[in-house]
């Protein structure tokens, strides 16, 4: 019997410690904010919490986005329905096709159908003539 209660007495007190070992790591209650270094503002306005976009201002985004770099002399033309925009074109630059599609995401596109074909030029190689002179001739890709 005398096991049996100091068993108990044993089980009784490892309960205890660790009870008091699992309230000794609850977090302390929060401080106050009125400190500078705890607040902190942000003002970067995220495009997601903003309302919906109209198709016209997606369109326009992105030809307005298109007309002010790089590829304003690709002659790309969007078409945006439902939010799904198509962008379609040729380009010299394979480069920017991945540019616009960019843009389209950019401005609120939903999804991107990018039909840009990328235009490859032949490459020219110098060909001596008979005279010794060199000529060029595009070789055949």
């Amino acid at each position: 019997m005398k096991r049996l209660l100091s068993l108990a007495g044993c089980n009784l007190a490892a309960l205890l410690i660790l009870s008091m070992a699992a309230s000794a790591q609850t977090t302390p209650p929060a401080k106050p904010a009125d400190s500078p270094m705890m607040t902190k503002t942000t003002t970067k306005s995220k495009a997601k919490a903003s309302a919906p976009k109209t198709d016209a201002d997606i369109q326009k985004c992105i030809e307005d986005k298109l007309s002010s770099s790089k590829l304003k002399d690709d002659g790309i033309t969007v078409a945006v329905s439902g939010g799904d925009s198509t962008l379609t074109g040729a380009t010299k630059v394979a480069g920017h096709k991945g540019n616009a599609a960019q843009f389209a995401k950019r401005c609120g596109a939903k999804k991107v159908t990018n039909n840009i074909t990328v235009e490859v030029t032949p490459k020219v190689k110098a060909a001596k003539t008979a005279d010794g002179a060199a000529t060029k001739t595009p070789t055949k890709p």
